[in-house]
C-alpha cells in the first residue's frame, strides 16, 4: 500500500502526518525542524512514496537535506496549498495543516515548486549584500 506524508514546517518544530491511499491516518508526530530529526520521525511510519511541504524560509535547507537522505520530498506552492487547506480543516492548527498537506500529497492536487540549489542561494545572498553596500556607498558619496 502507498503512504503519503505532509509536513507543516515552522521554525522550531515540524508536524508530520502520514496517510494511506484511502486517507486513513497511519502516523502522526512532530520533530525538530531539521532534516535529521524529520527523517527519524518519518522512519517510525511506513515508507512514504511522496512527502509534501510548503515553500518558506526553511524550504531550501529542508528540501536538500531530505533529498540527501533519500526522502521523496516535494515542495509545493504555499498560496495554492493555503487555499486548499482552508476547505479541508475547520480549525487551523499545525496538526490539521500537516494532515491537509498529506491529503494534497495523496490526491496529487498541488503545484510543484523548483527549489534552487544551495550554491545558487549563496550567490544570491552575495549579490544582495553587494547591492546593499553599493547603495550605502552612493548614499555616502551624495552626502559628502
Amino acid at each position: 500500500m502507498e503512504y503519503f506524508a505532509g509536513l507543516d514546517v515552522s521554525m522550531d518544530e515540524t508536524h508530520i502526518c502520514v496517510l494511506d491511499r484511502d486517507g486513513a491516518i497511519a502516523h502522526q508526530g512532530k520533530a525538530a525542524s531539521t532534516p535529521a530529526a524529520i527523517e527519524v520521525e518519518l522512519a517510525k511510519a511506513p515508507i512514504c512514496s511522496r512527502v509534501v511541504f510548503e515553500t518558506g524560509r526553511m524550504a531550501p535547507t529542508l528540501y536538500h537535506g531530505l533529498v540527501e537522505r533519500g526522502v521523496p520530498v516535494v515542495c509545493i506552492e504555499s498560496r495554492q496549498a493555503h487555499q486548499a487547506l482552508k476547505s479541508l480543516a475547520t480549525h487551523k492548527t499545525d496538526r490539521n495543516d500537516a494532515r491537509g498537506l498529506a491529503h494534497l500529497a495523496r490526491t496529487g492536487f498541488f503545484k510543484v515548486v523548483h527549489v534552487k540549489s544551495l550554491p545558487a542561494h549563496a550567490v544570491r545572498s552575495l549579490l544582495i549584500a553587494r547591492k546593499k553596500l553599493v547603495g550605502q556607498r552612493v548614499t555616502l558619496e551624495n552626502q559628502i
